[in-house]
């Protein structure tokens, strides 16, 4: 029974719980203030009572460096991204919210595709290094699903959960501001839960961020 207890808590950590009230869902940003409400009975970060966190571990930090496979076959270093502004969306096909933001996700890559000062990338992961057999839900394969769905987006492959521990991921689906010097300057969660326009707000805020950044 507390195994039962453990895993449906590991769950809904990474992906989603019942909740209301306080959301996590806005943009998030280095020094942003975490609510007096939030819910810190998990031990790691404060989370809104869904289990969203209010803060990403490398806010204001330098992303980790990490590598893998895109669904394409290239070979991906992060390494890659330095000089660039980009968004990076860590998702998987087995979380619920993912495949509820997949429609969202799509048209934010459509949009940032439009613009030369930024780049879009997702990374597809699994829940965690114990549940990699359970990485793509009902389909047998990232691409597959891309095929079934007419999406296309640069999408690299954490097959072990290893990038996903890297980075320090602590829930699915996590969005990430990357600045060109590397650091990680804005941070939010779904998009499919949050009030408004949230790709319009989701893009209005990265242009408020790039207008205002000045490299440590």
């Amino acid at each position: 029974m507390r195994l039962l207890i453990a895993t449906l808590a590991l769950t809904l950590t990474a992906c989603g719980g019942a909740g209301s009230g306080d959301s996590a869902t806005g943009f998030i940003t280095p020094g942003s203030a975490i609510p007096a409400s939030a819910d810190t009975d998990a031990g790691d970060i404060p989370r809104d009572d869904y289990g969203r966190p209010f803060t990403y571990a490398f806010l204001g930090q330098a992303l980790p460096d990490f590598s893998g496979t895109m669904v394409s076959g290239e070979a991906f270093s992060s390494s890659d991204l330095d000089g660039q502004w980009t968004v990076i969306d860590v998702w998987g096909l087995w979380c619920g919210d993912c495949m509820a933001d997949a429609p969202y996700v799509a048209a934010l890559a459509s949009a940032i595709s439009q613009d030369p000062d930024l780049r879009f990338m997702s990374i597809h992961t699994p829940p965690n290094a114990n549940r990699i057999d359970d990485a793509f839900g009902r389909y047998q394969n990232v691409q597959a699903y891309f095929d079934d769905k007419g999406y296309s987006y640069p999408t690299l492959l954490d097959e072990d959960a290893s990038i996903r521990d890297d980075l320090d991921i602590a829930w699915t689906p996590s969005y990430l501001l990357v600045a060109p010097d590397g650091t990680v300057q804005g941070y939010r969660s779904e998009l499919s839960a949050a009030d408004g326009e949230p790709v319009k707000d989701f893009l209005r805020d990265i242009a408020d961020v790039k207008k205002a950044y000045t490299p440590g």
